[in-house]
């Protein structure tokens, strides 16, 4: 078969990397696989099999499926030579009211939440097509009790540019706790892909010790995310937190809101939920610093689920549903 996607551009979005990552595993299965964005950009960051192409060179093909993630790309799908033309629905501030005009247009929801929010807002039944993440690149890590003594690192996405991330709660959750407890430290992590963004994480300042590690290599994440004890991600209006389940796959225990994180997030279970805001995100933290069993437990919990979740558990899912 031939499939393809429309995306904005190659940089290191969770949006975009979910179809580079898909496209690699369906071009393994011996399916091609086109990108296309606006200038046929290659993404620096990820090592992507198929081919890019731009936006001008659409017509030159006929696709058995044709996917996109942003309603403004409507037109050049339209128009597209396609047998099935897949909205892929991974962001809830997303209308998809003007597919309702067009039977053709199918949508696939990337998590309970965007099914959920299809279902309810705009009378959609979207495919559900949830997932994913890389379980290979994360192997399966050594659980262990920590040093009481070492530092106790919360680590988040620091994407301060996107207020939805709820990165400033994590960072007022560390510094409360740090007034009474120096022992904490911050660990936050960002590819900033435009100037806005860099100059916000040239500026950033916070009362607690703090590290900010930028440009790290995708392929290497399992590293970094293992010098944390904890992961929090306090998101709104998320589809599928990638962050979340990359610290799970790894063996770090998440504390997370509800928004992308309904598949895999089971409070007590396999994490904590907790609001959106830094008192509930400072309390979840203190606990598992007092309670190293629980925090061992959510680690090892989080780990087996995400499983469910494989990258290539979910091509097959969506190959099945293109070749019915």
């Amino acid at each position: 078969m031939v499939l393809a996607v429309i995306l904005p551009h190659s940089k290191l979005y969770g949006g975009v990397k979910r179809f580079f990552e898909l496209g690699n595993i369906f071009i393994d299965h011996g399916h091609q696989f086109i990108v296309f964005n606006e200038k046929g950009d290659r993404p620096n960051w990820f090592d992507f099999k198929g081919d890019i192409c731009s936006f001008s060179e659409i017509d030159k093909y006929s696709f058995d499926a044709f996917f996109f993630t942003e309603p403004r790309y409507l037109n050049l799908v339209l128009q597209a030579k396609a047998r099935r033309k897949i909205f892929y629905f991974v962001r809830g501030n997303e209308n998809l009211r003007i597919f309702r005009k067009f039977k053709e247009i199918e949508v696939f929801a990337n998590s309970t939440n965007m099914y959920d929010l299809a279902k309810r807002k705009f009378g959609i039944e979207a495919f559900k097509a949830f997932g994913g993440i890389n379980t290979k690149l994360y192997q399966t890590p050594i659980f262990k009790e920590r040093d009481l003594d070492e530092p106790f690192v919360v680590m988040a996405y620091g994407r301060l540019t996107e207020g939805r991330k709820g990165t400033k709660y994590v960072v007022r959750a560390c510094e409360r706790i740090y007034k009474k407890n120096p022992n904490v430290r911050l660990l936050l992590f960002d590819t900033p892909v435009d100037e806005k963004m860099k100059k916000a994480i040239a500026e950033f300042t916070a009362k607690v010790p703090f590290e900010f590690v930028q440009n790290h290599p995708v392929d290497k994440n399992p590293e970094l995310f293992q010098r944390a004890n904890v992961f929090v991600a306090p998101e709104k209006k998320a589809g599928w937190s990638n962050t979340s389940v990359e610290a799970m796959a790894c063996g770090i225990p998440v504390i997370a809101t509800k928004s992308g994180t309904n598949d895999f997030l089971f409070h007590e279970q396999t994490g904590l939920i907790v609001r959106r805001n830094s008192f509930s995100v400072a309390r979840a933290i203190k606990r598992l610093m007092k309670d190293e069993a629980l925090r061992v437990r959510l680690a090892k919990a989080g780990r087996k689920e995400i499983e469910n979740f494989d990258w290539e558990i979910l091509a097959n899912r969506i190959l099945k549903n293109i070749l019915t």
